[in-house]
């Protein structure tokens, strides 16, 4: 089986896919963030879950275009209008059974987040994914949005199968090392391989996140 099929064995995906689970069923919102080619738009194509509909709308949409395609996706007769934008912002937050999928979140127009921020806080579930920069842009102008999502990261199958080899670093330790070398895999490889050395050298069972940091400080500014 290649590596496409066997997508959904690998672990941290089986497990953030019961985390969006989690999340949906109980009305709450989910980020899906990584870097290009990881897989967020496949991952988003696996949830499919049973008691919910999936509601896929566009990310380029204006408002008025983003909540007309939510509902028409629901059989409802809308059009397109900015003059209906107040009624039909009142009734996608009314919506039940259903939650709303945006790909390619970094395109979204920032005009369209607090409108996000009013149907995410009427309890109908909102599963974006996007890149870093979704998270960083959120951080800065609407923290009071990104305070609302459980932000889950995927990071690429090369990390993936370094996790399971190298089952001597903390995974918590893999996560902080690929973060700071920013998807740089020689830099990444390089920094675990001292750092278990370095492990080896203090007698240490594992590398863990306090050993993996002090080569993170190391780092140059990039």
């Amino acid at each position: 089986m290649n590596r496409k099929e066997d997508f959904i064995n690998d672990n941290r995906r089986i497990s953030y896919l019961a985390a969006t689970y989690n999340r949906i069923y109980r009305g709450q919102s989910v980020l899906i963030e990584g870097d290009y080619g990881v897989g967020k738009s496949r991952f988003l194509k696996l949830l499919r879950p049973k008691k919910l509909h999936a509601v896929r709308v566009e990310s380029l949409f204006n408002i008025h275009e983003t909540l007309a395609a939510i509902l028409k996706e629901l059989n409802y007769d809308t059009k397109a209008t900015y003059r209906r934008t107040p009624e039909y912002l009142k009734m996608v937050c009314s919506l039940s059974s259903c939650f709303i999928v945006i790909d390619e979140a970094n395109d979204i127009d920032p005009r369209v987040w607090p409108y996000m921020k009013r149907i995410i806080d009427a309890g109908v579930p909102v599963v974006l994914a996007g890149l870093p920069k979704v998270r960083t842009y959120l951080t800065s102008e609407h923290p009071d949005i990104l305070s609302r999502l459980k932000t889950l990261v995927l990071y690429p199958i090369v990390v993936e199968d370094f996790v399971l080899e190298y089952q001597d670093i903390n995974q918590e330790a893999i996560e902080q090392i690929y973060m700071a070398t920013k998807g740089d895999m020689r830099k990444f490889k390089e920094i675990c391989t001292d750092c278990r050395d370095k492990a080896k050298e203090l007698k240490l069972p594992f590398v863990d996140i306090n050993l993996a940091l002090d080569f993170i400080a190391d780092l140059p500014p990039q």
